[in-house]
C-alpha cells in the first residue's frame, strides 16, 4: 500500500496523518476536502420539506446538504402538517407534536345537540358543539323549531 505524502510543505498542520475540520482543506492530504471532519455538523433530513428534521435520519457535514436541516424535532417527517407549533388539524394526525391527536383543531366541525332524538338539533348558540368527531347525542342539522319534542321538525306532518 502506497502511503500519502505531505501535500503542503509551506504548512505544518497539513500533511497525511492530520484530522480532518472544517475549513475548506484538505488536511490530511487525501485530496479530499472537509471529509469526515472532526467538527462537522449533524444534519436531519427533512423529508416532507417542513423546515423540521426527523431525528432518525441523519448526516455530518461541514455545511447543511439539500434536504436536511439543523433540528430533529419533527414527529413525523411524511407529513408537511406535522411540526412543532403546527395547527392542529381534524385529520387524525398530532399536527403539532404535543403527543395529543386533534385537540384544540382549527378546523372542527359544528354539531348541534338533538335533546329530542328527532335528528334536528337545537339552534340556538349554546347548544353548538365544536369537535372533529360527532359527540353523541349530536347531529349536523341545526333547524329543529322545538327540540323538546320529537313530533316536531322541519317537514314533519301537521297534526
Amino acid at each position: 500500500m502506497m502511503s500519502r505524502r505531505d501535500c503542503n510543505d509551506a504548512d505544518a498542520a497539513i500533511n497525511p496523518a492530520a484530522t480532518e475540520v472544517c475549513d475548506g482543506v484538505d488536511n490530511n492530504c487525501n485530496n479530499l476536502v472537509d471529509d469526515s471532519a472532526t467538527d462537522a455538523s449533524t444534519w436531519y433530513a427533512d423529508s416532507d420539506k417542513d423546515g423540521f428534521g426527523n431525528n432518525l435520519k441523519t448526516t455530518k457535514s461541514c455545511s447543511q446538504p439539500a434536504g436536511y436541516v439543523s433540528n430533529n424535532s419533527d414527529c413525523n417527517d411524511t407529513a408537511a402538517t406535522t411540526f412543532p407549533g403546527a395547527p392542529e388539524l381534524c385529520d387524525k394526525l398530532d399536527n403539532d407534536c404535543n403527543g395529543v391527536v386533534d385537540d384544540n383543531p382549527t378546523n372542527p366541525s359544528t354539531w348541534y345537540i338533538d335533546s329530542d332524538g328527532d335528528t334536528y338539533g337545537d339552534p340556538a348558540a349554546s347548544a353548538a358543539v365544536s369537535a372533529c368527531n360527532q359527540p353523541s347525542g349530536t347531529v349536523v342539522d341545526s333547524s329543529d323549531c322545538d327540540d323538546g319534542n320529537a313530533l316536531v321538525f322541519p317537514g314533519a306532518t301537521e297534526s
